[in-house]
């Protein structure tokens, strides 16, 4: 006889219905699936602070780069600056995730801050579903490699295994550590 642990089914991200990753250094980058998922995701999920990317190439989806925060000592939220290395990944990601995939075009992306995206349209144009309007400079970021990786996400059941990888993947840019 044949017996099974059915374990309980977690609750998906939020993120998890969009394209996304983790930047090497801990960041979240999502991306839009189609039209309507960046519609969503610049309307709902685009905050102070975070960098939008995009790129010059058919069929480029929107992408966010969420910022990082901590409280200050009064217990108000401050943003961290979002660093170049996690930009540039961000760069790939949405590059790998446009049409410059398919055709193997070696291409750059470039990122704008929340406040330079915009709905309105300039006087007389309209945008449709899933464009906005950027207005400012655009920060180009250099050419990137097509490449993509895939990873599996595993959850720790026990609490010897949650204390044995315990601060494994700490981000040091929002604990306050003296440099030396």
């Amino acid at each position: 006889k044949l017996t099974t642990d059915m374990s309980q089914k977690r609750k998906p991200h939020w993120f998890e219905k969009f394209h996304w990753m983790i930047t090497s250094d801990n960041y979240l980058v999502v991306g839009g699936r189609d039209a309507q998922q960046n519609e969503m995701l610049v309307k709902r999920y685009l905050r102070p602070g975070d960098a939008y990317l995009h790129a010059d190439v058919h069929g480029a989806s929107s992408c966010i780069l969420r910022a990082k925060r901590r409280r200050t000592e009064d217990g108000k939220t401050e943003t961290i600056a979002l660093p170049d290395q996690a930009l540039r990944e961000a760069g790939t990601f949405t590059i790998c995730r446009s049409s410059a995939w398919a055709s193997r075009m070696v291409t750059s992306a470039y990122w704008v801050e929340s406040h330079q995206v915009s709905k309105t349209a300039p006087s007389g144009e309209y945008l449709t579903v899933g464009s906005f309007m950027v207005r400012g400079k655009k920060n180009y970021l250099p050419p990137s490699q097509l490449e993509m990786g895939l990873a599996v996400l595993f959850r720790l059941g026990d609490e010897d295994s949650v204390a044995r990888h315990k601060n494994e993947r700490r981000d040091f840019s929002i604990l306050d550590v003296p440099d030396y």
